[in-house]
């Protein structure tokens, strides 16, 4: 099982060969597949980000601007894609639109891979746990999409369903 920072990089090369496809792809309706699915893999992979590895760095890195631009950076991501959404790949619109996505995305993980994940694998973080747990978010919420709910009831599902670690606690001793 890859640790948390092995595991946001697996997400971030996946995004990063979906946007190489994108830009191979010729038809319309084949470059509008891709990015639904590299928004999908975005979304998801920002929702563990936030949900369990932020907050667990935060606190055991003891550097909150690092995390708060991360967050910054995630909701400028999200809202990018909202407006894609509302488009199709015909949209004259849409090809500038996931170009700026595809910018802010790539920046976002240039400084994560550079500045917040170097101080994560330095530190006492238990890095094997997170990864686990995120890999186990990571799956519940691609089991969401793939169950047809729009990304709108998915994410807000997920929130008011996301769990406090003394409530997951419980939950899994229940269990």
């Amino acid at each position: 099982m890859p640790n948390a920072v092995q595991l946001i990089k697996q997400d971030h090369k996946k995004v990063a060969s979906l946007f190489e496809k994108y830009n191979k792809t010729k038809g319309q309706e084949a470059k509008q597949r891709i990015a639904e699915q590299a928004m999908q893999e975005l979304e998801v992979h920002a929702q563990v980000e936030e949900e369990i590895f932020y907050p667990a760095a935060k606190k055991e890195l003891n550097d909150g601007a690092l995390v708060g631009e991360a967050l910054k950076e995630h909701k400028a991501v999200k809202e990018l894609i909202e407006e894609l959404k509302t488009m199709e790949a015909e949209d004259d619109e849409f090809d500038e639109k996931w170009a700026e996505l595809v910018a802010d995305v790539k920046h976002h993980v240039q400084e994560e891979e550079s500045e917040l994940l170097p101080q994560a694998e330095d530190s006492d973080m238990d890095l094997a746990d997170y990864g686990q747990q995120m890999a186990e978010r990571k799956k519940e919420l691609m089991g969401e999409n793939g169950g047809g709910t729009s990304a709108r009831t998915r994410s807000g599902a997920a929130r008011s369903g996301s769990r406090s670690k003394k409530s997951q606690k419980h939950a899994d001793q229940r269990e």
